[in-house]
């Protein structure tokens, strides 16, 4: 707060200041869709996220933070239903607001870039209303299904390469894509599937499952808010 104070006192006295402009920030909605095939056909679910990402100027941070990039993924995680009661879950965990950049440009993953050059493939890909991208297979969000929908305890991951081994035969990830989209957020969806989702808190350790130890936590990712 002393900083930010100094600087007013600095700047203000002097015509043509930029201290208030606007700094680079970029906001948009994306959905993630996944799809399924099963022994039925295949099968497909959706959520529409708002996601952003900005550069702040340096003086709005103290230390190691000041104009650190700053942004987020907000909405509900993905339902695909897979019909007799089973579901299959896109976690927004391991799902960041750099997942739509990797999935528009995955040749530019690992380049080393400054900030002001990623900016026009950010304009690039906010403009890109309508158009889809497969995720890469590093990016996928975390999967996961319930043994019993009614039970969060009963949690389980699930590998993208061998849904078969948690579904049975012939079940297999066909492709998880994000299209940048003006539809309006992903809501209710999860509130009607999981009665428990609102009491997540109450939920503890009530198994040897070591994945189940980290309730609510890792499933608190069915939702992220701001």
């Amino acid at each position: 707060m002393l900083r930010v104070l100094v600087a007013l006192a600095l700047c203000l006295p002097l015509s043509g200041c930029d201290l208030f402009f606007d700094f680079p920030e970029w906001q948009w909605h994306q959905k993630l869709t996944v799809s399924v095939m099963t022994p039925e056909g295949m099968k497909s679910g959706s959520s529409v996220t708002s996601a952003r990402i900005e550069f702040p100027p340096k003086w709005t941070g103290v230390g190691d933070a000041a104009g650190m990039q700053r942004g987020g993924v907000s909405g509900e995680a993905v339902a695909v239903d897979l019909g007799q009661g089973r579901y299959l879950f896109a976690l927004l965990q391991d799902y960041t607001e750099w997942t739509a950049y990797t999935a528009f440009f995955p040749e530019l993953e690992g380049k080393a870039m400054l900030k002001e050059e990623m900016f026009p493939y950010l304009d690039q890909m906010v403009a890109s209303l309508g158009q889809s991208r497969d995720v890469p297979r590093k990016h996928y969000p975390l999967l996961v299904t319930f043994d019993n929908i009614n039970d969060p305890a009963s949690v389980r991951r699930v590998s993208p390469g061998d849904l078969a081994a948690t579904f049975g035969p012939g079940y297999r990830l066909n492709a998880i894509t994000l299209s940048i989209t003006d539809e309006p957020l992903t809501e209710g969806v999860l509130k009607g599937l999981l009665g428990w989702i609102n009491s997540l808190s109450d939920y503890r350790t009530i198994s040897n499952n070591p994945f189940t130890n980290t309730l609510p936590g890792e499933i608190g990712y069915l939702r992220k808010t701001r």
